[in-house]
């Protein structure tokens, strides 16, 4: 019984020894989600935060309305995922390892994502406003059905083909494209869009695409009257477009090589 704990002490040892004199990563790929996943699923301030901006989102719709002024029916433009429907059980599994090649495929198809904090009372109360919501998704095309499904099993209202914009639905594009400019642009053809809801700036604008200059900051900054008044953000430390220049855009860095860059840019 010595011989074979001071041999598993010895193996232990050589592991750890190993990933730190040779800089390779011993954890699983996922680790880094672990504690922004723990947050988004179990703090009360994460709730406390969707309701806070679809509470302002609510404020702002009305004053909108109020206002008045324009000719075309009112509309609201939202993101879907980390927006209107979580998503985290779906990371959940990355981090557990559960979740084998094209699980996210399976995980769309299940259509069991649930509504996020506040996001289905926003939804209806703009309904009853008159005011109609487009779902602007990169979600590929090939998840259209299910999407709805999942949407209309939350009971959002506008559930439909003809408020769905998925990925390589584009007005003036063709092709798969991750930027939704174009979506947006072909929403507003018709309709006057009032607010738009997302977790990444992406969802409200052009602008926000380049984040090579400061992160995407100065960005931010040229337009900071719009936060809050026609840019409703939502809370998503998981996953999203900050953190690709945090690893200098490069996706074939390995675990170890994104922890490094990430680690060196700290302040």
């Amino acid at each position: 019984m010595k011989i074979t704990n001071n041999l598993t002490f010895f193996v232990a040892f050589l592991l750890l020894t190993s990933c730190h004199t040779s800089h390779r990563y011993c954890g699983s790929p996922s680790d880094r989600m672990i504690v922004a996943l723990s947050w988004y699923q179990n703090a009360a301030e994460m709730n406390a935060l969707y309701h806070q901006g679809f509470n302002i989102a609510t404020e702002r719709l009305d004053e909108h309305l109020a206002a008045g002024g324009f000719d075309k029916p009112a509309a609201v433009v939202v993101d879907i995922d980390e927006t209107m429907l979580d998503n985290s059980p779906f990371e959940t599994r990355i981090v557990k390892g559960t979740a084998a090649p094209g699980s996210w495929e399976t995980w769309t198809d299940e259509a069991n994502a649930k509504a996020l904090p506040g996001a289905l009372e926003f939804a209806l109360y703009a309904e009853s406003r008159g005011v109609e919501i487009f779902y602007i998704t990169n979600r590929d095309d090939r998840d259209r059905t299910a999407t709805l499904m999942n949407l209309k099993r939350e009971g959002f209202p506008f559930a439909t083909e003809k408020y769905l914009l998925t990925r390589s639905d584009t007005a003036f594009s063709t092709g798969s494209t991750s930027s939704k400019m174009a979506r947006r642009a072909r929403v507003s053809e018709t309709h006057e869009i009032l607010l738009l809801i997302g977790d990444n700036l992406n969802d409200f604008s052009e602008a926000f695409e380049d984040r090579s200059n400061n992160y995407g900051k100065d960005a931010v900054e040229k337009r900071k009257s719009e936060f809050g008044r026609k840019f409703i953000i939502l809370p998503n430390p998981i996953y999203g477009a900050w953190e690709k220049p945090l690893i200098d855009n490069n996706k074939h860095l390995d675990e170890y090589g994104k922890t490094k860059l990430m680690k060196s840019k700290l302040k």
